[in-house]
């Protein structure tokens, strides 16, 4: 059987800031795919590839079209994939988009196959306001062998808003980590201890999290709410923990490496997340993982990670009063809440490990492979 070999590329490499991606490499490479990892930027690490300087790949890149001036002209990284004689370019990141604009130019048999990840703003967000993005989407959109999406939803959304073949769209989410032993948590049915982690921005309805929590604070429950992140809105939280006289209950701890979060997880009981926009929801797949019950809206691919009524429970975005009902009704009944915690670890580590991305992306590999 022919051994895979793939670029993996990224504009900066770094375990820290994207710590689910090493785990899903080091698998694919053990499964006897030639897995090269390239970078624009980043200090050196075994494994990774630096590439040369903005100057230094202009100079390239034009001696290169010189000497092939009989051929189409490609960038750097066109030039790259292709003097690597690799099967197929990943793009990690959807944003180095421009980088491969040359290549998808070119035959499709006569290239690596083009793989982009999308993660959510790249398809919800960016395609209605930035002209490039739209541009991409109606020029090229069709020329990528394939996008991995977070969801179904993202899938359809894809499919519907920016006339993406729905062939070319493969549904690969995201993984927690390697399946590991989880215990089922017992409530602490004295305090109610919620978290929260994600961006601040407007899609994670910073509002909605923090009236659930007021409206649980106004029926007498003694609740602690603590919340991760940072991000453009942050200033959002601070003035609406004061507005709404939450600092007696809730703690705005900013962001945490995602080990040290992992870690902090396991303090507590629940999982709050009421965004207007999710492509899927790490933090709330991590947290199910650990057996932690979510409370989380019903928008985009949210759905798809919480079973309601199972796992957890999927309340529309502006009904804060309904996820606070919810958090109530497991918080009283601990043997319920109990039976929650026990499915959520099995849902989580059965569709959202490492083992299951792994092998779906070692078909997707094998399947634009002739």
């Amino acid at each position: 059987m022919k051994k895979i070999k793939t670029i993996q590329l990224f504009e900066n490499y770094n375990e820290s800031y994207q710590p689910y991606i090493p785990p899903v490499l080091d698998a694919l490479k053990a499964s006897l795919m030639e897995v090269l990892i390239y970078a624009f930027k980043g200090g050196a690490s075994t494994g990774i590839t630096i590439l040369p300087s903005y100057t230094k790949r202009r100079i390239l890149q034009w001696l290169y079209n010189i000497r092939y001036s009989n051929q189409s002209r490609l960038d750097y990284v066109s030039i790259m994939a292709m003097r690597k004689q690799v099967d197929i370019l990943h793009l990690q990141q959807s944003y180095l988009f421009p980088k491969i604009i040359s290549l998808l130019s070119l035959p499709s048999k006569k290239r690596p196959k083009v793989i982009i990840t999308l993660r959510g703003g790249d398809t919800y967000v960016k395609p209605w306001y930035s002209e490039k993005w739209f541009d991409f989407y109606t020029q090229y959109g069709n020329m990528v062998d394939a996008f991995i999406v977070m969801s179904e939803h993202q899938k359809e959304y894809l499919n519907r808003k920016w006339q993406i073949d729905k062939q070319r769209i493969h549904v690969i989410p995201i993984s927690f980590g390697h399946a590991f032993d989880a215990s089922v948590k017992q409530v602490d049915t004295k305090v109610m201890r919620i978290v929260s982690a994600f961006r601040m921005c407007w899609e994670k309805n910073i509002a909605g999290n923090l009236l659930a929590v007021k409206i649980l604070k106004d029926r007498g429950i003694h609740v602690q709410y603590h919340l991760y992140g940072d991000g453009a809105d942050s200033g959002q939280a601070y003035y609406l923990i004061d507005k709404y006289n939450l600092q007696d209950c809730v703690a705005y701890h900013g962001r945490l490496d995602n080990s040290e979060l992992k870690a902090q997880l396991k303090r507590y009981d629940f999982y709050l997340q009421l965004s207007y926009s999710e492509s899927l929801g790490m933090s709330v797949i991590e947290a199910q993982s650990q057996g932690i019950p979510a409370i989380v809206s019903n928008s985009d691919g949210l759905p798809e990670v919480v079973v309601h009524n199972q796992t957890g429970f999927c309340v529309a975005p502006h009904d804060s009063e309904a996820a606070a009902t919810h958090l109530l009704q497991l918080w009283q009944n601990p043997d319920l809440y109990k039976q929650f915690s026990q499915e959520a670890i099995a849902f989580s580590h059965q569709h959202f490990s490492v083992e299951t991305e792994v092998e779906a992306l070692r078909r997707l590999y094998k399947s634009l492979i002739p």
